[in-house]
């Protein structure tokens, strides 16, 4: 087993920071419509819209749980692809535990839900696009892909050293 690693853990953090914001944005694709009547007729409630995709209050209730139950999935899935990656290249399972606790303060503190970098990261779509269906679309898969390729890297770190030995 190697030591603990700080370069490993920066990059496997912000390799999951960027996977869990992925998923999350895929997320919201898949539940613009609802997001953007949520938001347009909040007030009124009583909108064609609104009527239409939260007939209960059950419904309005479980609306937002239900959204973000997925920075929870995709904290799961990052922690289990972290935990492979370690054991496969014989990392400390301490990377692991650390990574793991610093994941879950940040969850704890709605990181991912009220977060500035949040924000920053959602602005990434409107770059492309002025449809929020369209920026969460492209957010997502970009975001997903770079924090996939962030662990990947993380652990194969050798790929950039140029030194001959």
């Amino acid at each position: 087993m190697k030591k603990l690693n700080i370069r490993v853990i920066l990059l496997q953090l912000l390799g999951i920071i960027l996977l869990i914001h992925g998923i999350l944005q895929l997320k919201f694709y898949t539940v613009a419509e609802e997001i953007i009547c949520a938001a347009n007729h909040f007030q009124d409630q009583k909108s064609e819209c609104w009527n239409r995709l939260f007939p209960t209050m059950e419904s309005n209730l479980s609306f937002w749980p239900g959204v973000y139950i997925w920075i929870f999935l995709g904290l799961f899935a990052g922690i289990i692809i972290i935990t492979f990656l370690n054991w496969k290249n014989k990392l400390s399972p301490l990377n692991t535990i650390l990574i793991s606790a610093i994941l879950y303060i940040l969850l704890r503190f709605k990181f991912f839900r009220e977060g500035r970098i949040s924000h920053l990261l959602s602005s990434f779509g409107g770059l492309f696009s002025d449809n929020f269906k369209t920026q969460c679309l492209i957010g997502g898969i970009s975001f997903t892909f770079i924090g996939i390729l962030i662990l990947w890297i993380s652990v194969n770190q050798n790929l950039f050293n140029f030194k001959k030995h």
